[in-house]
């Protein structure tokens, strides 16, 4: 999964690793990439095109709490960024 995204993106959702496994330790880099995908996936979760980006949103079951997750697409579709939106 990880040859659709540039390093400097990797990095950066990796930064938002452990804020996903404080609701589900178990949680992997790989894990967030693939949620990531899965939520970009769905046209219903978009919910904005600022820029050449695609924004999308859904609420996630982690560690038995609906979490809110947003997804951030660059301009050629790729993963620039998975993070938790509650806080």
């Amino acid at each position: 999964m990880n040859e659709n995204i540039n390093q400097k993106n990797l990095k950066h959702i990796s930064k938002h690793l452990p804020d996903f496994q404080v609701h589900e330790p178990s949680i992997t880099l790989d894990d967030v990439l693939q949620l990531g995908q899965q939520i970009a996936s769905r046209p219903e979760n978009l919910i904005g095109n600022p820029g050449d980006r695609q924004i999308f949103e859904q609420y996630v079951n982690l560690g038995g709490q609906q979490i809110r997750v947003r997804v951030v697409l660059n301009s050629l579709g790729r993963l620039r960024s998975v993070h938790i939106r509650d806080r």
